[in-house]
């Protein structure tokens, strides 16, 4: 059922697709087509089967001259859904080419699906070619790999990455590879059937292309065997079947079959539906609008009198209106038919780690590019990282960000700390004011209070027995071991279910604008009758939606407000 669902949202969605060889047919050589070169006929079924569906598919005859020139690049990738790649672009020589075009088309947000479509006979070894170009490593780092781990025979670790992961565990400890000690920094963080890949690269890197220093800016953020997504974007290995991809729906068929298999492809796909359901039915301007003048809307500008708040006010506006008409659209990976049938086929182990990741997403917005015509200034929500893990979230209003010299440059901004026990973050949740932000951190706001220091008796304690087994039964569901649960029931009094004081402070910010994602904020201290006014630089992280935002902030200014009564008590 989810292959139906894949592939009618991928057909739905293909408009515009590019198919690129240097053996490819040349459309306007008005020569026949030569039998002797496949991929002439190809060329043409393709591009007959793509049109008899609806569809528009462009054919190029790939030159290496093209790469250097940025037109034809816009002129093959320009509004393009779908990219059929040829892997060898001037025979075998012609892999870093492709590379290079991959890396092009990666580098452009809109293109969700990018093939690489070849008949080559290293084919199997391309998936490892694209591990080692996008890796983010340079020629130097696989040398030191290389050099680390020479003990090692390429074909002790040919293919191991596919076993099980007891058995990569056992090699791992055989051969003494030690995670927290690997000679490249970063290399940690990554899975150890990824470490796998790359000892295998270095040892063997002779094969492959690798970058010498500039490493492009791309991150493969998942891989399943033939399927990558780097970036935004899925990156397909393909086979080419003339006799099969002559036929539209077979191709695409093949495609969205290669993509379900991939770990990511739900929230790729997901989004891929509803940029489509927008393309397809959505508009920014309605008959309301229309029915106004473009004096009037000058006449708004003009009092404003602020062309970058003008400009955000109108692009707000727009965005509202898109977002209303679009909450009634029906998504086929929505239907409950659907979530019922495919929930059922999922295995029931998750993942901390992705918890914390879909939590982030649920939470926070990154913005990437962060300059000064990108982000004009600090704005509401936004969250910072300054020293010793210490988080500053803006909480003032919006209005007066877009006006600093309202507030005279004082801003209110609330103070947090890294939460670093992320099974306890997740099990919190918005209990106690945690945000979850793209560093992989979760931050928690404020601090709970304790009125009395002193023993509370059981049948007033926070967490009852009635609490525990309701814990015991979530951590269960998440498949968790419940073993040593009572060791944290110490930690859980401390945050669940208590009342929250989140202080709002003022800092002085002397530039609202951000240079290399970072501002300085300025604070007073007052210890001893000693007044001392310091400086703090901190850095962008992230920006929390505005609910999760403005729920922090009605906290901190609304707690203040609260009234606090004194009743005679007995002692516990």
């Amino acid at each position: 059922m989810y292959n139906q669902k894949a592939f009618e949202i991928l057909s739905s969605s293909i408009s515009s697709a590019v198919f690129i060889d240097e053996k490819a047919k040349d459309f306007f050589s008005e020569t026949p087509v030569d039998s002797q070169i496949p991929e002439e006929q190809l060329s043409v079924d393709l591009f007959n089967t793509f049109r008899d569906n609806g569809k528009s598919l462009m054919v190029h005859k790939f030159q290496k001259e093209n790469l250097d020139n940025p037109k034809t690049i816009e002129y093959l990738f320009s509004g393009k859904d779908l990219i059929l790649l040829d892997w060898e672009l001037d025979k075998v020589t012609g892999q870093e080419y492709s590379l290079q075009l991959l890396s092009k088309s990666i580098e452009l947000p809109y293109i969700n699906f990018c093939c690489i479509y070849s008949r080559s006979t290293n084919f199997s070894e391309i998936p490892l070619f694209l591990t080692a170009y996008f890796s983010g490593l340079t020629k130097g780092d696989f040398n030191t790999l290389k050099n680390t781990y020479e003990y090692l025979t390429i074909e002790e670790v040919q293919g191991r990455w596919n076993n099980s992961e007891n058995d990569i565990d056992n090699f791992f400890n055989e051969n003494e590879i030690d995670i927290q000690n690997l000679p490249i920094e970063g290399l940690a963080d990554k899975s150890k059937k990824d470490i796998l890949k790359y000892i295998y690269i270095a040892l063997n890197s002779e094969k492959y292309i690798i970058l010498e220093n500039d490493v492009n800016n791309h991150e493969i953020i998942h891989f399943d065997k033939d399927s990558f997504i780097i970036n935004n974007t899925f990156v397909l290995v393909l086979k080419k079947e003339e006799e099969t991809d002559k036929y539209y729906e077979k191709l695409i068929r093949r495609i969205s079959d290669a993509i379900v298999k991939n770990k990511s492809s739900f929230f790729q796909l997901l989004g891929l539906e509803m940029q489509t359901v927008f393309n397809s039915n959505e508009r920014f301007i309605d008959e309301t609008i229309l029915k106004s003048s473009t004096e009037a809307l000058f006449s708004f500008r003009n009092y404003i009198n602020d062309d970058k708040i003008f400009g955000t006010i109108i692009k707000k506006l727009l965005l509202e209106q898109a977002t209303l008409n679009l909450r009634t659209a029906k998504l086929k990976l929505l239907e409950s038919d659907f979530l019922e049938e495919y929930g059922e086929t999922l295995i029931n182990d998750i993942n901390t780690d992705d918890l914390m990741r879909l939590n982030t997403f649920y939470n926070a917005v990154s913005v990437k590019s962060l300059n000064e015509e990108d982000i004009p200034n600090l704005n509401f929500g936004d969250v910072f990282k300054g020293t010793n893990n210490d988080y500053y979230l803006c909480v003032t209003a919006l209005c007066d960000c877009y006006y600093p010299d309202k507030i005279e440059n004082n801003y209110y901004f609330v103070k947090g700390k890294e939460f670093n026990d992320t099974e306890l973050a997740i099990l919190l949740g918005d209990t106690a004011f945690i945000s979850y932000l793209p560093n992989g951190k979760a931050v928690f706001w404020g601090q709970p209070e304790n009125p009395s220091l002193k023993k509370i008796k059981q049948r007033n304690k926070i967490v009852d027995e009635e609490n525990v087994n309701l814990l015991k039964q979530r951590l269960n569901e998440l498949g968790k071991d419940i073993e040593g649960l009572s060791k944290n029931i110490s930690k859980l009094n401390k945050f669940l279910y208590k009342p929250y004081y989140i202080k709002p402070k003022t800092y002085y910010v002397e530039s609202n604008k951000m240079t290399d994602d970072k501002i300085k904020i300025w604070v007073f201290t007052n210890k001893n009758g000693d007044t001392d006014f310091n400086d703090i630089e901190i850095k962008y992280i992230t920006t929390l939606r505005n609910d999760y935002a403005q729920r922090i902030a009605n906290h901190a200014f609304g707690h203040p407000a609260r009234v606090g009564v004194d009743f005679v008590k007995l002692k516990p």
